[in-house]
């Protein structure tokens, strides 16, 4: 008796935590949106040098971002950075450095940079994965 007690208590758990984080909320201070036009994304070989460079200059030990996707059907996918690992001032300077960079990535497709972005977990399709990626 007490173990199906306690089995039924685990799977009422279990659902009560997937339904919690089904409806949860991303945040992020700035996301760079890789979209496409017809043959894919852009390369994120400029992003990613840029972020190299700033992580050598301003004396950073990493640079975190999530990659949300995929979005679309051409590879379409979401660079999210949540800037935790900087302080007010560096994070200014990245998202300045950002803006300038983002604009010329226009090779397959388009990359566009938003500010304060909100993602709903629930709406997302089914295929997405997020995938912590350390700069």
């Amino acid at each position: 008796m007490l173990r199906a007690n306690i089995a039924i208590l685990f799977l009422m758990l279990s659902f009560y935590c997937k339904a919690g984080l089904a409806d949860s909320t991303l945040n992020y201070p700035i996301v760079v949106k890789f979209q496409s036009i017809c043959c894919g994304v852009p390369s994120a070989a400029p992003l990613e040098k840029m972020i190299k460079t700033f992580k050598r200059k301003q004396r950073l030990k990493s640079i975190s971002a999530f990659r949300i996707g995929p979005l679309g059907r051409e590879g379409e996918y979401v660079l999210a950075f949540p800037l935790s690992d900087m302080n007010a001032i560096k994070r200014e300077k990245f998202i300045c450095k950002i803006k300038t960079i983002v604009p010329k990535m226009k090779d397959k497709g388009n990359a566009e940079f938003e500010i304060n972005y909100s993602a709903n977990t629930s709406l997302l399709p089914s295929r997405v994965t997020i995938e912590k990626i350390m700069y």
